[in-house]
């Protein structure tokens, strides 16, 4: 996972709405069962396909539960359950992929008082070095609303999520979209609740039928540490798509650090509503926005850094918004700090960052890099740029410093 404490010592930068000159980037690299190299933005290296994980000897069998698909490049292939219904913990075996077929739940929704007729809570433990692949967009994890997700690696063994390409070793450095992504679900607010504010059952985007939001500011999905996410995100239609990570009405029980999602064909993280907090976060090669935050979204997210591939990949590197409703509450209250964000598309129209909505945001000690205009602020009636109004919960303009 790549070292990114030393982001507190990055240069103060004040975001002007002028394209600011361009600068290099180390390689953003990751240890473990692979390594992922993007390369720097100029001079352009002759792309070196991505590595697959270590060469070894597949299993000769699945660990107990897991339904025996054959042999993928060096592992085994062990097919996950559609749902899990009990507490379970996956180990990191030798030689073995967990494969992810179809949408594989982890619990059923509680609903968002925890109430819901039907609704079953789960423990999802993974253990660090292990592995899980998946081959098509309708291939995904998704923690429901009651359940949690303990997927805590370390620097030396991160818990890899990728497609079944890379495992085979045929991904390379412009592979995306090759299968769906993690989603995590909870109970903690969001704006636009559909019906009763206390159940929510908002629909998280990529799917069809997977419910969020609630009350509960500090609800808790789990704990992700060390983890990384490779060529995922797609589209199941226009305007609904799944990201690398998606995050709808998680709550601040919830630790997501030391996360790295490379080659999402959509958004590298998206956040829905909640509370969540999120730090040391690694997003490299998304083909539309690097960091998005809606329905009222409220945290903090610190230590970040952001590098599109190239000139013909990527959209904005930060967008808010509340989806059209201006007013609504809760309103988004997001504070991004100690960031470096490279943009490098020229094919995409977005400005670095997009604040629209009536999002009430603030972007802290970072640096800015980009083809076009560093910030676009986009309103209807004055509501992002007015002033405070403690009626309507507005804490102002947007903060740049």
């Amino acid at each position: 996972m790549a070292k990114i404490s030393h982001l507190t010592k990055l240069l103060l930068a004040t975001c002007g709405c002028a394209a600011l000159a361009s600068c290099g980037a180390d390689g953003v690299g990751s240890p473990g069962d692979g390594v992922i190299v993007t390369p720097t933005p100029t001079p352009t290296p002759t792309p070196t396909p991505t590595p697959t994980p270590t060469p070894g000897q597949p299993a000769a069998a699945c660990p107990s539960g897991y339904t025996d698909l054959g042999v993928v490049g060096s592992k085994r292939s062990c097919e996950l359950p559609a749902r899990f219904t009990a507490d379970t913990r996956i180990d990191a075996v030798a030689g073995v992929a967990y494969k992810i077929t179809g949408p594989v739940n982890v619990g059923s929704d509680v609903g968002g008082s925890g109430t819901k007729a039907g609704g079953q809570a789960v423990t999802l433990t993974v253990q660090p070095g292990a592995l899980f692949m998946a081959s098509s967009g309708n291939n995904y994890l998704v923690v429901n609303r009651g359940s949690r997700l303990i997927a805590e690696g370390t620097a030396e063994k991160p818990i890899i999520f990728t497609s079944v390409e890379n495992v085979q070793g045929t991904a390379t450095d412009s592979s995306q979209g090759l299968w769906g992504g993690v989603i995590l679900l909870g109970r903690a607010p969001v704006s636009d609740c559909p019906g009763d504010p206390s159940e929510c059952n908002q629909v998280i985007e990529g799917t069809t039928s997977s419910l969020y939001g609630g009350t509960n500011a500090t609800d808790n999905s789990g704990s992700l540490r060390y983890v990384q996410i490779r060529y995922s995100g797609y589209a199941i239609a226009e305007g609904n798509e799944l990201q690398g990570l998606t995050l709808g009405g998680v709550g601040s029980g919830t630790k997501i650090d030391h996360i790295q999602v490379h080659n999402s064909s959509d958004d590298g993280i998206e956040i829905f509503g909640g509370r969540a907090n999120l730090k040391n976060i690694v997003i490299t090669g998304a083909d539309d926005d690097g960091l998005d935050t809606d329905l009222g979204y409220q945290g903090f997210i610190q230590y970040v850094i952001g590098v599109q591939r190239d000139a013909g990949n990527g959209d904005s590197m930060i967008e808010a918004d509340s989806n059209g409703n201006e007013d609504a509450q809760p309103r988004q209250k997001t504070v991004v700090s100690n960031a470096t964000f490279v943009q490098r598309s020229t094919a995409q129209g977005g400005n670095v960052v997009l604040i629209r909505g009536g999002a009430d945001y603030k972007l802290l000690n970072s640096v800015v890099v980009g083809t076009k205009n560093c910030v676009d602020i986009d309103q209807t009636g004055g509501t992002t740029m007015r002033p405070a109004d403690p009626a309507l919960s507005d804490d102002g303009p947007p903060v740049f410093r």
